[in-house]
């Protein structure tokens, strides 16, 4: 299973209505077919990201199919002309290779 984590830090005068952004892009990663968890800080981390984005793919086929789709792509553009700053990575949560650690 792959998990993609997004961390954005919103430009200032986008900060106090992030929570309105957080709902919207719940709405739209659920119509692009997303299983996606949208968050808001809920400790000191707000100094730092705004929203956290994680998207679960059943496997990196997935993820890249996924990725590539218009309305994905359409929905990360958006994001960056909010965004001061974002960072994403991917990771494997659940293949064999854990098992080798």
């Amino acid at each position: 299973m792959i998990q993609r984590f997004c961390f954005v830090k919103l430009h200032d005068h986008h900060v106090e209505g992030r929570g309105d952004f957080a709902q919207r892009l719940r709405a739209e990663f659920a119509e692009a077919g997303a299983d996606a968890l949208i968050g808001l800080p809920a400790d000191h981390s707000a100094a730092k990201w705004d929203v956290s984005i994680t998207i679960t793919a059943a496997s990196p086929e997935a993820w890249h199919a996924l990725a590539k789709t218009p309305k994905l792509i359409e929905i990360f553009d958006d994001i960056t002309t909010h965004a001061k700053v974002m960072k994403q990575w991917t990771f494997d949560v659940g293949g064999d290779e854990l098992d080798e650690l």
